[in-house]
């Protein structure tokens, strides 16, 4: 029993820091770092005619690809994970679009229509912080979150 004891206690102390986690200072992040155009190039099959925004301490960074996927603009957002946490809160299932898998502590994709014509991938790190992809082809669009998430763990 003693040695029960002690594995509960320990694993109730180790969860503590987990629960503290300070979060992320985007304001170091530069987003067309986190996706650079060689990963839109590959991941649209298109070539990325322009780069808009990025910088250390900027909050998004937006290219113009040209592809046979689908011609459009995809951009990224860095976002405080207190934000999307709150609003992930107050959203129904509907509101939030279709969970997506295996990306941080939960993702969702909203589809073209329901705030323009791209789609949208939500993925939250709660605690940490959050990231927003939007751009015209879906595939895409997922493919692109789960770079900036593997580049930003």
């Amino acid at each position: 029993m003693r040695a029960f004891r002690l594995v509960v206690a320990s694993s109730c102390l180790a969860a503590i820091p987990a629960l503290a986690q300070k979060p992320r200072d985007i304001s170091r992040l530069d987003p067309c770092k986190v996706l650079m155009p060689a990963d839109l190039a590959a991941t649209t099959k298109g070539k990325v005619s322009s780069t808009v925004g990025g910088g250390v301490g900027s909050a998004a960074c937006l290219w113009v690809v040209d592809a046979p996927t689908g011609a459009g603009t995809y951009q990224l957002f860095l976002q405080k994970a207190d934000l999307i946490e709150t609003l992930f809160k107050v959203k129904t299932p509907a509101e939030k679009g279709t969970p997506v898998a295996g990306l941080w502590t939960e993702a969702y994709m909203q589809p073209p229509g329901t705030h323009g014509d791209q789609y949208i991938l939500t993925v939250l790190n709660k605690g940490d912080m959050a990231i927003e992809v939007h751009g015209v082809n879906k595939d895409a669009v997922t493919a692109l979150g789960r770079i900036a998430v593997s580049r930003l763990e």
